[in-house]
């Protein structure tokens, strides 16, 4: 039996591929404020920058419609992902739960790479941890995915934190200690207003010290903001989700779709906007971690509710949806070649308006560059490259 090829176009769910693309835009959004240098500066480096309002203003919109929202996304797809691929698989007689673990470690190295080499910001190490834990949650029934699910998103974060607050512990700041006595003994200044100028002037070396101890930072924000057990969780709704659309009930079920929608706003927009309202309240903050969630699977539930009449605009998501990890990775090399002093050194200098029009022109290069790609190849370059390192050379069976 011969290694499982990757769908064609034509078997592809171009809405998924959409949905996906409109993520990758949604992460970048996010993730220019850290390259830009917006979210390393204290709040006085902020308001020599933008101003007292304009501080605010950014601060509101960002915390209302972009902060974790389109990490949600990101996780429901990849669980969906999980779930179509497994079926898939199995259906073919390949042993689909030892391949997919061996593309979870492949992922998992990769992610080791980026995050040490180029951004400290990776996200690609915690999904295949977290991936790992998949297959064994897929053999449940739907109604214990669902109970899963929300224990993670809402129960364990919400009750923890308060338990952790009574108890006056929290282990996530140690690990963010930690990393910043670290820092300090490779010579780095830890002071919360050094970061941006640090960045300017750094070489290869001081870059990969950063890296290295950013790393450990970011797992520490991770742990302090429950991030583990809010990502699995919505992996876990992916699951559910992908077993819907293989049985052909989504995403054609607008009556679901209206029902999430108008849920999700519910529940998630007042909850946001206490979050907006509220100054750098981090997201261990119970505002966040009700209102996150909800609200970013009303953009979902918006997204496919729409597609149907707006595939002209809306199918243009489709080709970089079509190549995630590509374009995510070239997110961070091209973004650490302009704005970190390896390359052009422009972070901390931009206005944040300035920031967010180049974000959306390279999105839009990203789209174009995307369709000319996969108008000559099955796959993008990361995906297919993930591909040949999950079945070696030599490989002559999947199962």
């Amino acid at each position: 039996m011969g290694n499982p090829a990757p769908l064609p176009a034509a078997s592809r769910l171009r809405t998924l591929d959409g949905l996906r693309g409109f993520a990758l835009l949604g992460i970048l959004l996010v993730n220019i404020l850290y390259w830009s240098g917006w979210a390393l500066m204290s709040p006085a480096q902020q308001v020599e920058l933008a101003g007292e309002d304009g501080r605010r203003a950014f601060g509101f919109i960002e915390c209302l419609l972009l902060d974790g929202k389109f990490y949600t996304l990101f996780s429901l797809l990849f669980g969906i992902g999980c779930a179509l691929q497994l079926r898939r698989l199995g259906a073919e007689g390949h042993d689909g739960t030892r391949i997919y673990l061996r593309r979870m470690a492949v992922l998992l190295a990769i992610g080791w790479a980026h995050t040490l080499l180029v951004w400290d910001g990776d996200i690609l190490v915690l999904y295949a941890l977290l991936g790992l834990l998949l297959p064994w949650f897929a053999q449940m029934a739907d109604r214990s995915l669902l109970a899963w699910s929300a224990t993670l998103v809402f129960a364990l974060p919400l009750a923890g934190q308060a338990l952790f607050a009574a108890m006056g512990w929290d282990p996530g700041q140690g690990i963010i200690d930690a990393s910043l006595r670290w820092f300090a003994a490779m010579g780095g200044d830890p002071a919360l207003d050094a970061g941006v100028r640090w960045l300017q002037q750094a070489g290869w070396r001081e870059q990969l010290e950063w890296n290295s101890t950013g790393t450990l930072f970011s797992w520490g924000l991770r742990i302090q903001t429950w991030r583990l057990p809010k990502v699995l969780g919505i992996m876990l709704l992916g699951l559910w989700a992908g077993r819907r659309i293989a049985r052909g009930e989504l995403p054609g079920d607008a009556r679901l779709l209206r029902r999430v929608l108008f849920g999700g706003l519910l529940v998630g927009l007042p909850a946001s906007l206490v979050y907006a309202l509220l100054d750098d309240p981090g997201q261990s903050h119970w505002s966040s971690m009700l209102g996150t969630v909800p609200l970013g699977l009303a953009y979902a539930a918006a997204f496919l509710l729409a597609w149907p009449r707006a595939q002209a605009l809306l199918g243009l998501f489709v080709a970089p949806g079509r190549m995630p990890l590509t374009n995510y990775l070239m997110h961070s090399l091209v973004n650490g070649a302009v704005f970190f002093g390896v390359g052009s050194g422009w972070i901390g200098r931009l206005p944040l308006p300035v920031v967010y029009l180049y974000a959306i022109v390279l999105f839009a290069l990203q789209v174009l560059v995307s369709r000319w790609w996969l108008a000559r190849h099955a796959q993008g370059p990361a995906e297919a490259l993930w591909r040949r390192l999950t079945y070696p050379a030599g490989s002559a069976s999947a199962s």
